[in-house]
């Protein structure tokens, strides 16, 4: 009688665990993890190979002015960079790659047969989510560019622009060429705010442009982004995304 007792208070017990195991696994479901990337950026289900003509075309009318400016001390970061195109192609443009500023590509991943130049350093490859990268080791960027890249696919939003940001010298810019309403982040009850106007609400920053093709000057050091969390996300090109800020 004692071991029937025993054998049915164990039954009992473990199956008390299986709603709380059920629910775990269920809310895994549903839960967005702001390290993770889409099926899109995993396959590189994307344009990888624009040059420095279409960054020229689709950036802000300043971009090309600001580029030509940079000196050969100063750097270039381009975020969801594909192939680098863009800075490969504006090097070779220089009558010499020492006469380049510093340039940094940020790819998720490179086709393993693929083997950018280097430009006798000029050039630097950054594979990984950027969330993820030791940007605070890296040299200072005077100009960003974000072509349908890192802040249009990203799950973690205010992680990537306070990186952009920290990363960024003051009186650097930002280029970004972005879907306008792709992104939206409410920031209190019933009101919610594309990322353009969303970021010209942000102590130091000056936004310039309109309808996604956006410049933005860091005017001041310690920018702060207020943390988001993802609230919804559909894997298209570019994804559609709400965030919602945590208070």
């Amino acid at each position: 009688m004692k071991q029937f007792s025993l054998i049915a208070f164990i039954l009992i017990l473990s199956l008390s665990q299986v709603p709380a195991q059920a629910a775990e696994q269920c809310s895994s479901l549903f839960l967005f993890r702001p390290t993770e990337v889409s099926d899109r950026v995993q396959k590189n289900k994307f344009v990888t190979n624009r040059d420095i003509l279409e960054y020229r075309h689709v950036l802000h009318k300043d971009f090309t002015d600001s580029l030509t400016k940079l000196t050969p001390e100063q750097h270039w970061v381009d975020l969801g960079a594909g192939k680098a195109n863009a800075q490969i192609s504006y090097i070779k443009s220089l009558p010499s790659p020492q006469m380049a500023p510093h340039a940094t590509a940020v790819a998720f991943k490179l086709d393993r047969w693929f083997s950018p130049p280097k430009f006798d350093g000029k050039l630097e490859i950054k594979e990984g989510a950027f969330e993820l990268q030791p940007t605070s080791t890296w040299k200072k960027a005077d100009l960003i560019t974000d072509v349908f890249g890192v802040i249009s696919y990203t799950h973690d939003l205010s992680t990537s622009l306070q990186k952009v940001f920290d990363l960024m010298n003051v009186n650097g810019e930002l280029y970004i060429f972005a879907t306008h309403y792709a992104t939206s982040i409410k920031i209190a009850e019933g009101k919610h705010l594309p990322i353009f106007d969303y970021l010209a609400t942000i102590d130091g920053l000056k936004v310039e442009g309109r309808y996604g093709v956006m410049k933005i000057t860091k005017e001041k050091e310690n920018i702060v982004i207020p943390p988001m969390e993802l609230v919804k996300y559909h894997d298209d090109a570019p994804p559609s995304r709400a965030f919602q800020i945590v208070y």
